[in-house]
């Protein structure tokens, strides 16, 4: 492996591992339990925070595992995919497009 590759996988470890910080920031977050005392519209802006957090935290697990995959290589025991699991049958793989 020469310099740039060595500091490319560097880099993208360094982002996995802020990534991953992110993700416990977002959960802390989240877990917080909304005040009672709120109004009602500070209480809907609280839920549509915590909506986004919900929403970022996904999308940045995702982007670590899709990194994890370029680095490390593909693992067959993949638990969060973004594609559905589809295979063409027979009919599919001959339709004309």
């Amino acid at each position: 492996m020469n310099k740039g590759e060595e500091y490319s996988k560097q880099k993208l470890e360094d982002l996995i591992n802020a990534g991953k910080s992110a993700v416990d920031i977002l959960l802390e977050e989240i877990q917080k339990p909304l005040d009672v005392e709120l109004s009602d519209e500070k209480r809907r802006n609280a839920i549509k925070a915590k909506k986004e957090c919900f929403i970022d935290c996904q999308e940045i697990l995702l982007s670590i595992k899709e990194l994890e995959v370029k680095i490390y290589g593909a693992d067959k025991s993949d638990i969060l995919k973004r594609e559905a699991d589809f295979e063409a049958s027979f009919a599919e793989r001959r339709a004309k497009r």
